[in-house]
């Protein structure tokens, strides 16, 4: 069953259309057909409902794709044979030009129910964005009255995680490039973050957190990347594993910090060009303290745990889940004394967008039971704090190819002095 399993992720890495096709140019729809079709007939399911208002299903935006920003509830049913059928709001009805499928359209809330009614007409099975319990909460995005209104009709819901995984977060080749290019542009700005900070620290001047954030973002906009603002912690506010520095919320870095850098960007220009992330630990100082050293390679130790595991387990042919990986690097850092200390989850799907909607390596936020699948890729990030001390981690990007485990980005295995 595992190697079946692994055999049809292998075989669906075409699943999402990629920029430049044929089949982009003549829709809008972000999906192969068929390929959905195939993982639906082999789920058992009469077709999958994907639903989307006011942009609150991001996963059903980017696939379906709609001109605009719709804001009344529509309805895309891709069914296990025949074309899709979508049910839109009259006066959006425009938006869905270009999207392939049949279209019916409705005015009021009673055409609504009549049109849901005629869409769903012999489905007795479909996937939704819906995770029983939410135990997978960032794939809860369909509203727990559209979902009462479905089973109204009779129709059973299941979980789309899996469809998710082989459309949204499939890399493709044109993705996979777009990655490398990110790292490796995110790769210099780290750099280049580091060695201005040395130099502000040698010549006595002062530079705070804000000012090396701001730096990293003007590098952005010349390298043509965009992400999130960059996380730059140093001394007690690295101990927080979610603080990212503001205009008015910074520190002065001085020497003797620990600081850490993480940033998080994709190329711009197109929508399917995939996110790479970077994290670095750096000390202000010509000698890294014996503590904080032997406590980072605690950290990088259970990176490696975490990444030699998925390694044998695609070796030998076998599943690997997402709680899975995350048990072995949160192990290592137990036995090293500091279970307590790891305050997040191991690492998080990368796709098109930072928190993709990929399998996890978590089984603390969440039991992460979904596989990790062939084309698709996620980050490998443990870390340890220190309440109003410090913090550490390390983090590295990592692709599942067939067959093997690429790791995309840098391998830290010391913290960087700069003050050599």
């Amino acid at each position: 069953m595992v190697r079946s399993t692994l055999i049809l992720v292998s075989a669906l890495t075409l699943i999402v259309v990629a920029p430049g096709e044929s089949s982009a140019q003549t829709s809008r729809a972000q999906f192969k057909l068929e390929a959905v079709q195939g993982i639906l007939a082999v789920q058992a399911l009469d077709g999958w409902l994907l639903y989307g208002r006011q942009q609150q299903n991001p996963i059903a935006n980017q696939l379906v794709n709609p001109a605009g920003t719709p804001v009344r509830p529509w309805f895309y049913l891709i069914p296990t044979k025949g074309q899709p059928i979508m049910l839109v709001h009259k006066s959006e009805s425009a938006n869905f030009k270009r999207v392939p499928g049949r279209k019916i359209e409705y005015t009021g809330h009673r055409n609504l129910r009549a049109g849901l009614r005629k869409v769903l007409r012999g489905m007795r099975r479909v996937a939704m964005e819906y995770s029983p319990k939410s135990n997978i909460p960032s794939l809860s995005r369909v509203d727990a009255g559209t979902i009462e209104r479905v089973r109204g009709y009779g129709v059973k819901i299941r979980s789309s995680a899996q469809l998710v995984q082989f459309t949204k977060s499939i890399w493709r080749p044109a993705g996979r490039i777009s990655h490398y290019v990110a790292a490796h542009h995110l790769d210099m700005l780290r750099q280049d973050a580091l060695a201005f900070l040395a130099q502000q620290i040698k010549a006595n001047k002062r530079v705070t957190e804000y000012d090396v954030q701001q730096r990293i973002l003007r590098g952005y906009k010349i390298r043509g990347i965009t992400g999130p603002a960059p996380t730059i912690a140093s001394g007690v506010n690295a101990a927080n594993p979610r603080y990212v520095p503001s205009a008015t919320r910074n520190r002065t870095i001085a020497k003797g910090d620990l600081v850490l850098i993480d940033i998080a960007a994709r190329v711009g220009g197109t929508k399917r060009s995939i996110y790479a992330e970077v994290i670095w630990m750096a000390y202000v100082g010509a000698k890294v303290t014996a503590r904080h050293s032997r406590l980072f390679k605690l950290v990088t130790g259970a990176r490696d745990e975490a990444i030699g595991y998925i390694r044998k387990r695609v070796r030998r042919r076998r599943a690997v889940k997402g709680y899975q990986a995350d048990q072995k690097a949160r192990s290592f850092i137990g036995k090293g004394g500091h279970a307590a200390n790891f305050l997040h989850r191991t690492g998080h799907s990368i796709d098109t967008d930072i928190h993709g909607d990929g399998a996890n390596l978590d089984d603390f936020e969440t039991h992460d039971t979904r596989n990790l699948v062939v084309g698709a890729g996620f980050t490998v990030e443990p870390g340890i704090y220190f309440k109003n001390q410090f913090g550490l981690r390390t983090g590295s990007n990592v692709y599942l190819a067939r067959g093997k485990v690429e790791v995309t980005t840098r391998l830290q295995t010391e913290i960087t002095p700069l003050l050599k």
